[in-house]
């Protein structure tokens, strides 16, 4: 990784990425339009749609990033056969155009390539990175340290409640005189429980070194449970994998995945988080394959879905290549031009996030409500 720096256009007919690649984006310009049809390209271009791994962070998005893929692998398709049979190129779609420049053998294989990805298209792989998480360590065996009978929860707040119960009682029940009360514990617990990343330093005074032991203690017990019980929230799956990747036979099992998906496209990257970040890196992020992770790092700094800034600045950091989505699809010029003098050059709460100009389709340079009212 050259820690690359410098921000350039991103060019949706130009080289394909290679390596790992940094694309910001804002509202508007095209994050799952340009996922898309890189996804075409990749095919077109040799890479097999089960070597494709494409990745964002809900159910409902993996369905439309399903979708909008396959929409585009069959106009693609389309646009190379019109172009076969002689038909000029209409429409001004750029990838259509650029995979029906060439030799018309050429052209007739990448054709042949996104028919068989359409015809396969139901083993493609399109998840959210638990869904991803989940397959992987199926696929890893006993080095995944996933029993065959888990059962994967979403809610876990009872058994919390329960550590927190008998983790009180055992330690305040023949003590009048208690530190701190059964609402206080719950909530060192619960902030213990959900920030299990976050090291525990330790504290000076009895109260707060007490303090300090419940939450390791709360860690340890659920875990215990967990286990015991054999479930699994799907955070679990998160640092399961990361310790699987983490460990003595990570690098192996690095190798495993990236021999398996040569490409990666992970959607929506500003909602990623550090052990997410981790897993990403280490399987796909330090070796051979490409990675191309798409956000809006001005999302990112509301943390929705636990998401962590300082992830996807590291990302950018240790990118080999950053590039921005420079054109919106959505907004007229004059309304970008707008929000361009009153937020530009501005610094979003760290000087890694920058606010960046982009400007207007051609179809929208002029406005599209000329006739409204200005009252």
């Amino acid at each position: 990784m050259n820690g690359a720096a410098t921000v350039v256009p991103f060019d949706v007919a130009g080289p394909l990425p290679t390596g790992v690649t940094v694309l910001e984006a804002s509202a508007g310009t095209g994050k799952t339009y340009t996922i898309a049809a890189l996804a075409a390209r990749y095919v077109a271009q040799g890479t097999p749609l089960d070597e494709l791994l494409l990745v964002t962070f809900t159910r409902m998005a993996t369905g439309e990033l399903r979708e909008r893929v396959r929409e585009r692998l069959v106009s693609v398709e389309q646009g190379l056969a019109h172009a076969l049979a002689g038909a000029a190129p209409t429409g001004g779609d750029q990838v259509v155009e650029l995979l029906a420049h060439g030799p018309d053998a050429e052209v007739r294989l990448r054709h042949d390539r996104l028919v068989r990805a359409l015809a396969d298209f139901d083993a493609a792989t399109i998840a959210t990175t638990h869904g991803f998480c989940q397959e992987v360590l199926a696929g890893l065996g006993v080095a995944g340290d996933v029993e065959r009978e888990t059962t994967f929860v979403e809610d876990i707040g009872d058994l919390v409640d329960e550590v927190v119960d008998d983790l009180y009682v055992r330690k305040f029940h023949l003590d009048e005189d208690t530190a701190f009360g059964r609402a206080e514990a719950a909530r060192i617990a619960r902030i213990a429980i959900e920030n299990p990343a976050t090291p525990i330093a330790p504290a000076a005074g009895e109260v707060p070194e007490m303090r300090r032991r419940l939450a390791l203690a709360a860690r340890a017990e659920l875990e215990l449970r967990k286990r015991r019980l054999a479930v699994m929230t799907y955070d679990d799956l998160l640092s399961r994998l990361d310790e699987t990747l983490a460990g003595d036979g990570g690098q192996a099992a690095a190798e495993r995945l990236r021999a398996r998906y040569r490409v990666v496209l992970v959607d929506e990257f500003q909602d990623t988080d550090p052990v997410q970040w981790d897993i990403v890196r280490r399987a796909f992020g330090e070796g051979h394959a490409t990675l191309v992770l798409i956000g809006d790092p001005k999302q990112a700094i509301y943390a929705f879905r636990g998401a962590d800034v300082y992830a996807y600045l590291d990302a950018a950091q240790t990118a080999d290549t950053r590039a921005t989505l420079e054109v919106n699809w959505r907004s007229d010029q004059g309304l970008i031009a707008a929000y361009d003098a009153m937020f530009g050059g501005a610094k979003l709460g760290h000087e890694g996030i920058v606010y960046r100009t982009v400007r207007a389709a051609e179809a929208n340079r002029a406005p599209r409500q000329a006739a409204a009212s200005t009252s």
